[in-house]
């Protein structure tokens, strides 16, 4: 006879709800861990604005959903940061600004030129 496999990991179940967001049982019918899973996220998804601390507990449940899905970095480590792979990019203005730059220096030697020459 097969084992049933009824049980789960918390990871595993609440990936499980997150999957398959609508019941396909009654609530009777479902497994302790279904209900638990979908109940968290019914918490975290739906916080009431006039119930009073909802706002808190909806916070509470998403960390909880967050840690749990994602997991938390260990103590003592950076957070993510930029990998140190890039692209290096041609700079398309070097000829642009060199020419632009002798015709602006030539010009000013032709003004200066001139008012040397020219006094």
């Amino acid at each position: 006879m097969g084992q049933v496999t009824r049980h789960k990991e918390v990871s595993d179940a609440l990936q499980f709800v997150a999957e398959h967001p609508e019941a396909a049982k009654e609530p009777i019918e479902t497994v302790a861990w279904e209900l638990i899973a979908r109940q968290l996220f019914h918490v975290a998804n739906s916080p009431d604005k006039r119930v009073r601390g909802s706002m808190a507990r909806a916070t509470r449940a998403q960390k909880m959903l967050l840690d749990r899905m994602v997991g938390r970095r260990r103590p003592g480590t950076h957070p993510a940061q930029a990998s140190t792979e890039g692209i290096d990019f041609t700079d398309l203005t070097v000829g642009v600004l060199e020419d632009a730059a002798a015709a602006e220096q030539a010009a000013e030697d032709e003004e200066d030129g001139v008012d040397q020459h020219g006094a």
